[in-house]
């Protein structure tokens, strides 16, 4: 991305959970004959910004579905925001990587913004089989059809199969697996790429021990996808970001409470199975 805009990146951990484990975490935990363990999870959106625009990639679940789902919050997404000096209209555009309640929850809450999403994405979830219990209870309705309509305003772009540079040095690749249309997010910085993979690799385990979250919509696109990420981490200046995982808050500088910058790593702190379990 030589060149191209070096921007800022950070990491706004907006909720934590503790109360889930290894078995309940990932797919068929069982087949790799180890001990159950405590698993704490990070939930996470993230600020891309330079002079000229402020970009989000997601932007974390509302204050009435967490009430309605019995989800708690660290801090709410727009007092992080504001901790990194940023008012709800600066933000220009916001990245919806899928639409799971998690990812999608304020989407009402930046007047001045418009918004990415893979048209595979929108088309599973308004289709015949997004609504079945089974699959449709990680998603709200109510969300979906605010999504629908930003697409009736002409305030959502579409992004195809492959990869779309949605701004210079700011590239989505649709990846899917855990849902249909699954984007991860690249942005180019000063020091090189950072990587921002969302839900396609939930913790670094998923990636590192080839190990499935037990949410997924195409069990072989989970694979095929994680072998996609592999490839693109491995580039030389990139830095691979999870969407959940609780190592992230250690392994990068913090500039303010629960907002990590992603740009700064730290010095030898590594994701390790000790580290992710213990919040």
């Amino acid at each position: 991305m030589d060149g191209l805009p070096a921007y800022e990146v950070h990491a706004l951990r907006y909720a934590t959970r503790s109360d889930t484990t290894a078995s309940g975490t990932y797919y068929r935990y069982e087949l790799y004959g180890e001990p159950d363990e405590q698993i704490t999870s990070g939930y996470y959106f993230w600020l891309i910004r330079d002079r000229r625009r402020t970009v989000l990639v997601d932007c974390g679940y509302s204050e009435q579905t967490a009430a309605q789902r019995n989800r708690a919050f660290t801090t709410l997404p727009l007092e992080l925001l504001a901790r990194l000096d940023v008012r709800p209209g600066d933000v220009d555009h916001v990245v919806l990587s899928h639409m799971h309640f998690d990812h999608v929850g304020n989407i009402g809450l930046f007047p001045n913004a418009t918004f990415s999403m893979a048209r595979a994405e929108l088309e599973f979830w308004a289709g015949p089989f997004g609504s079945r219990p089974t699959i449709g209870w990680a998603i709200e309705r109510s969300e979906l059809e605010q999504v629908q309509r930003l697409d009736a305003e002409g305030r959502l772009h579409l992004v195809g199969d492959g990869t779309t540079e949605l701004f210079p040095g700011i590239r989505a690749t649709v990846v899917p697996g855990h849902t249909p249309g699954q984007l991860i997010v690249e942005a180019g910085t000063a020091g090189g790429r950072v990587l921002l993979a969302s839900d396609a690799v939930h913790y670094y385990d998923v990636l590192t021990r080839d190990r499935p979250f037990h949410i997924f919509t195409d069990l072989e696109g989970v694979y095929r996808g994680l072998e996609k990420v592999r490839t693109l981490a491995a580039r030389p200046g990139t830095t691979l970001v999870p969407g959940h995982d609780a190592a992230v808050m250690r392994m990068f500088e913090t500039t303010a409470p629960e907002c990590a910058d992603l740009t700064r790593p730290l010095p030898h702190r590594s994701a390790t199975k000790r580290e992710e379990c213990s919040g």
